[in-house]
């Protein structure tokens, strides 16, 4: 005699396709987030990259100021670099810290997608577990069915 089907096996396919969503899904959340990261990492290095230049052109300036060599007009061309430069410093902190702000969010969204797959995870655990302890009930009574009928062909008739 053939042993049952498990009844649940459309609900154990459904996990598992679950699963892998929530796995793929994951893997989208670190994708953005390593993205995220790394936009962020650039705005950083350009906004440093530009306080070391605009620092440069200052101690240049501080030089030549000191040796006398600047006329009223170079430093009035100097304040209006200065303006410039603080404008674009602003500029460039507003864009880190917008990268920033997105870095923190795709963070959050990975670490929901990575509760998300513990939670999937252990529901498609729980019911292959049913379905393991289904398949062992059903392997002891086909057993315990086969030695009771190997009992039978040893049983002295009665007649």
């Amino acid at each position: 005699m053939a042993s049952r089907k498990y009844p649940l096996d459309p609900l154990v396919r459904l996990r598992e396709r679950q699963v892998d969503d929530k796995t793929r899904g994951l893997s989208a959340a670190v994708r953005a987030r390593e993205a995220a990261e790394l936009e962020r990492a650039k705005a950083e290095q350009a906004r440093r990259l530009a306080e070391e230049r605009a620092q440069k052109m200052r101690d240049a300036e501080q030089e030549a100021l000191t040796k006398g060599a600047l006329r009223a007009a170079d430093l009035q061309r100097g304040q209006a670099w200065e303006i410039g430069v603080a404008a674009e410093q602003r500029r460039l902190a507003q864009h880190e810290s917008s990268a920033a702000e997105r870095e923190k969010g795709a963070a959050l969204e990975e670490s929901e997608a990575r509760g998300a797959l513990a939670s999937t995870r252990a529901d498609a655990e729980v019911v292959n577990e049913d379905k393991q302890r289904f398949l062992d009930r059903e392997r002891r009574a086909s057993e315990s069915r086969e030695e009771e009928a190997a009992a039978e062909v040893w049983r002295p008739k009665r007649g």
